[in-house]
C-alpha cells in the first residue's frame, strides 16, 4: 500500500505545508528567499476498469451435478471458521474470529451486533472474509473463464482426516488428476493448500506460454461487505490487490480512480494505444512470483509459493472482477505418469505484524526449519506496508493501545493525552514561538505606521522595519521558530491518518457523540438532491468545530503585517475543511485538541506579560 499513501502524503504535505509557510512567503519583509519545490515521480500502477460488461460463468456440461452427493465440511480453529466443499474442492466461506495473539492480547474483529455466524448450533462472533464468494484454489485453462473455472463445477472425491484438520480431493478431467489438500492448524491464522497436478494421459502434458497457459486463481477479493452503509462510508474504497515477484512489491486499488484519468490523459498524447485492457501480463526476469493476495481496510489473504514459484501473473480487470492476482505457470512439462506439486501458505486475519506471528513455536518457519511453513517468505508483512511513515504509525498505535489498557478504555481519550504529551515534549520550541507572537504583537502599531509612510518606497520601509527590530532585540526569522513543531506534526497527521484508516484496534471506537473513530464524524445526513447528489449532504460537526480552534489560535499566534496575510488566516482554516471533511474523525478530533492547546498556551504567555508596557518607535 506503500504507493497509494506516499502519493497521499504528498497531497497533504502540500495542502497542509500552505497555512505555515503562506505567512512567511507573504512576508516581503522577512526577506526570505522563496524554497524549490521538488515533486517527486511516483510509480503507479492501477488497475483499469474495464467498459465490458459484467463477466458471466460459462456453460459446461460439469454444471450437472446431484447436489445430494455434495459433501460439506466445517473447519474450527481459534480464529477461523472454514466451510469446505466438494463441489469445486474449494473454500466456500471464511470467517476470521475474536482471538488471542500471539502476546496474549484480545483481538476483537466482529464489533457490529449483525457480525455473528451460526454453525452446529452454537452463535460465534465472526466477520465473513469471502465475500460470500469463496476461495477456489483452482486452475482455469483460459483468461476468459478465471473465475468460472471447470474445475469448480466438478464434484471432488473427498476425504478427512479429522485429527490433523486435514481435507483431501481429487478428480480428474482432459488427462489431468487433479489433487487438492487444505491442511489447517488450531491456533494460527495460516492454513496449508497443496495441489498436485498428475498427467494420466499417454502424451506429455506441456503448459507453455504460448500455447496452453495454466492460470492459478487463489484468493478473489477480501471483505467484509459494509452493511447499512452511510454516505461517504470508507469502506469500499479500500480493496486492493497486492503481489510479490522478482523481489519488488506491487499493490494497487480495485476499481477506478483519478490515477486512471491522467493514465488516459498521458496515453493520449504519447501514442499508447488502448488495446484490450481487460487483462495485464506481468512476466518473471527472475525468481518468479514469491507471493500474491488481495486485501481490504483491516484483513488481509496472502498465498505464498513455498516450493515452484510462477513464471508470471495476470490481472485482470473486467468489470465487477473479484480475481485477485492470478499466478501463471508456462514451464510445467509433464511425462504420462509424471506429477507436479505446487505448495502453498496462506494467511488470512488482519492487516498487523503481530496478526501474521505464529503462536506455536514448531510451526514457525523461522524457528523451526522444519516447521510444514519452510519457504515462508520473510518479506510477507510487506503486504501490509503502510507506508515510509510505518514506525511512526507503529508508535502511535503503541502508545494508544497502552493508555487504553493502562488508564481509561477509550481511545479517544488516547489522542487526547498524545496530543497533551506531544505539546509538552516541545513545550520549549512552541513556548518561544508565542513569546515571539507577544513581542511581534506589541511592535505592530509601530510597523503599520512604516507601512502606511513607506508604502512606495519598499526599500525605506524594510530598513525602517529593521532598525525597528534592531532596536527592540527581535529577530523577525525568530517567527520561523514555530514552524519546526508543525514540520515535525505533519508526520504525525499523516500517520494519525494511517492508523485510523487500517488499525482494526481503532476500528468503530466511539468517543463522546462521536461514533467511529475511524470515519468522518456525520452527525447529519440530507436526503437526496435531485440532479446534484445522490446520498444527499452530511454535516461534520468536528470539521466545524476544528475550524473554528484553527481561526481562534491563527488569531492568537500570528501577527498580520500585510494585507495578504490576513487573507490568509481566513482561508486556511477553510482549505483545511475540504481536506478533513471525509477523513478519520480521530485525525480531526487530534488536530482540534492540538489547536486548543495552542490556544491555551498563547493565552496563558498573553496574561504572564499583560504588564509589559507598550512599544515606543
Amino acid at each position: 500500500m506503500e504507493d497509494r499513501q506516499n502519493r497521499l502524503f504528498l497531497a497533504l504535505m502540500l495542502s497542509l505545508g500552505i497555512w505555515f509557510v503562506a505567512n512567511y512567503f507573504l512576508n516581503p519583509d522577512l526577506g526570505k528567499p522563496k524554497p524549490q519545490n521538488k515533486q517527486t515521480e511516483q510509480k503507479t500502477e492501477v488497475s483499469k476498469q474495464s467498459k465490458e460488461t459484467p463477466i458471466q460463468p460459462t456453460q459446461n456440461a460439469v454444471t450437472k451435478v446431484d447436489p445430494k452427493e455434495i459433501r460439506k465440511f466445517v473447519v474450527k480453529t481459534d480464529s477461523h471458521i472454514v466451510f469446505l466443499s466438494s463441489l469445486g474442492a474449494r473454500i466456500e466461506k471464511l470467517y476470521i474470529k475474536d482471538y488471542t495473539s500471539s502476546e496474549g492480547k484480545e483481538v476483537k474483529v466482529a464489533r457490529a451486533d449483525y457480525d455473528e455466524v451460526e454453525v452446529e448450533g452454537a452463535k460465534y462472533k465472526a466477520i465473513e472474509l469471502s465475500r460470500g464468494k469463496g476461495f477456489d484454489f483452482n486452475f482455469s485453462d483460459s483468461k476468459e473463464t478465471i473465475g468460472f473455472s471447470d474445475w469448480n463445477r466438478i464434484n471432488f472425491k473427498s476425504e478427512e482426516d479429522k485429527g490433523n484438520l486435514k481435507f483431501t480431493f481429487t478428480s480428474s478431467k482432459d488427462n489431468v488428476l487433479l489433487k487438492k489438500t487444505f491442511q489447517f492448524f488450531p491456533k494460527e491464522n495460516y492454513f496449508k493448500t497443496e495441489i498436485s497436478v498428475t498427467n494420466i494421459g499417454k502424451d506429455k502434458l506441456a503448459f507453455s506460454r504460448r500455447e496452453k497457459p495454466a492460470y492459478l486463481r487463489t484468493f478473489g477479493s477480501i471483505g467484509p461487505v459494509p452493511q447499512n452503509r452511510e454516505a461517504n462510508d470508507q469502506e469500499l474504497s479500500k480493496f486492493f490487490r497486492v503481489y510479490r515477484m522478482d523481489g519488488s512489491m506491487k499493490d494497487f486499488v480495485d476499481g477506478g480512480s483519478a490515477w486512471d484519468f491522467f493514465e488516459g490523459i498521458r496515453n493520449f498524447f504519447t501514442g499508447v494505444p488502448n488495446g484490450d485492457d481487460r487483462f495485464k501480463e506481468v512476466l518473471s526476469s527472475g525468481e518468479g512470483a514469491d507471493f500474491v493476495g488481495a486485501g481490504s481496510r483491516y484483513f488481509l489473504a496472502v498465498s505464498d509459493s513455498l516450493n515452484k514459484h510462477a513464471g508470471g501473473i495476470l490481472l485482470d480487470n473486467r468489470k465487477k472482477n473479484e480475481s485477485g492476482v492470478i499466478l501463471t505457470y508456462f514451464d510445467i512439462e509433464l511425462e504420462p505418469g509424471k506429477s507436479e506439486v505446487l505448495d502453498f501458505a496462506n494467511y488470512v486475519g488482519i492487516r498487523e505484524w503481530d496478526g501474521m506471528l505464529f503462536r506455536d513455536p514448531k510451526l514457525d518457519p523461522f524457528r523451526n526449519p522444519k516447521s510444514p511453513f519452510a519457504g515462508l517468505s520473510p518479506d510477507l508483512n510487506k503486504s501490509f506496508n503502510q507506508g515510509i511513515f510505518t514506525p511512526i504509525r507503529n508508535g502511535i498505535v503503541w502508545f494508544l493501545q497502552q493508555s487504553y489498557h493502562y488508564t481509561f478504555p477509550n481511545y479517544g481519550f488516547g489522542i487526547l493525552l498524545f496530543a497533551l504529551l506531544f505539546k509538552l515534549v516541545f513545550y520549549p520550541l512552541n513556548q518561544k514561538q508565542a513569546e515571539s507572537m507577544k513581542k511581534m504583537s506589541a511592535l505592530s502599531p509601530e510597523l503599520k505606521k512604516i507601512n502606511e509612510k513607506y508604502a512606495k518606497d519598499p526599500e525605506k520601509r524594510q530598513q525602517k522595519m529593521m532598525e525597528l527590530y534592531k532596536k527592540h532585540n527581535m529577530n523577525p526569522l525568530s517567527q520561523l521558530g514555530g514552524c519546526l513543531p508543525m514540520l515535525i506534526q505533519l508526520p504525525i497527521f499523516f500517520a494519525l491518518y494511517v492508523a485510523f484508516a487500517d488499525t482494526i484496534d481503532l476500528w468503530k471506537s466511539p468517543f463522546l457523540w462521536i461514533k467511529d473513530l475511524s470515519e468522518p464524524d456525520f452527525v447529519w445526513t440530507s436526503p437526496s438532491i435531485p440532479y446534484l447528489t445522490k446520498e444527499g449532504l452530511s454535516l461534520n460537526l468536528l470539521v466545524l468545530l476544528m475550524v473554528g480552534t484553527q481561526f481562534l489560535s491563527m488569531r492568537l499566534t500570528t501577527v498580520p503585517t500585510d494585507p495578504n496575510q490576513k487573507v490568509m488566516m481566513y482561508v486556511m482554516p477553510l482549505i483545511m475543511v475540504f481536506f478533513l471533511w471525509s477523513m478519520p474523525s480521530g485525525l480531526t478530533l487530534y488536530w482540534t485538541v492540538t489547536n486548543l492547546l495552542s490556544i491555551v498556551q498563547q493565552w496563558i504567555t498573553n496574561v504572564r506579560k499583560k504588564d509589559e508596557s507598550p512599544v515606543k518607535a
